[in-house]
């Protein structure tokens, strides 16, 4: 086959029929835990998997050289929003350990001795809150954030030795009640007060009419 000085040959252009990857990444790749994904940065994940531990730790080793979530993300090809995931998981348990997927959490079960140190908590000083009480507990060490019991269980706890558990959220429950009903029945005073002062000009006027027209004028119709 003849062709001329710089041209490309029939048999070699593309048919419309071929279609070609547009990236140099296929969009899944076989690995031995299963079909995997290739995510934008050129990185194989398994959907539904969490990410392996050795990669959780070296983006753990590599947050505490300082080097930033972004960079992190780049260099071991995993995505921004994992890379921030991960770290603020470790930041607040300390551990790497993936959570659970699905599923409803666990029921914490209080310990007697984190019932106990409730307990003493609350004879020390009455007036302390439970949410105040469940900071007390990771501070002193008593619990860490996987243990510590919810603020519900801390009152539910209260209430059953001190007959009351729930007194502080019942407080700003009745506080915030209060104050919506202070502000509604401002605003309806002002309201009320609006009208009277209009009642009071048409009485003055002694116009007919003049009352629809202080407050509310209506349009003439001819």
């Amino acid at each position: 086959m003849t062709t001329l000085a710089g041209a490309v040959p029939r048999m070699m252009r593309p048919g419309p029929g071929q279609n070609y990857p547009r990236s140099g990444f296929p969009l899944e790749v076989s690995t031995p835990l299963g079909q995997g994904r290739v995510n934008q940065l050129g990185g194989v994940f398994i959907n539904g998997r969490p990410l392996p531990n050795h990669i959780r730790h070296k983006i753990v080793e590599m947050a505490h050289h300082g080097i930033r979530p972004c960079v992190i993300s780049r260099q071991l090809r995993v995505s921004h929003g994992c890379v921030s995931k991960i770290l603020c998981r470790y930041q607040e348990t300390g551990s790497i350990r993936p959570g659970a997927i699905g599923g409803s959490k666990p029921k914490q079960v209080t310990t007697p001795d984190v019932e106990k140190k409730i307990e003493e908590y609350k004879r020390e000083n009455p007036g302390m809150f439970s949410w105040e009480i469940r900071d007390k507990l990771l501070k002193d060490a008593v619990c860490d954030r996987n243990t510590v019991p919810s603020v519900s269980s801390i009152s539910r706890i209260l209430r059953s030795k001190f007959g009351k558990g729930e007194e502080e959220e019942a407080d700003l429950e009745r506080k915030e009640a209060e104050e919506s009903e202070k502000k509604a029945k401002h605003s309806i005073d002002g309201i009320l007060s609006e009208r009277a002062g209009c009642d009071l000009l048409a009485s003055r006027e002694n116009l007919p009419g003049s009352r629809q027209s202080a407050c509310f004028p209506l349009p003439c119709w001819e």
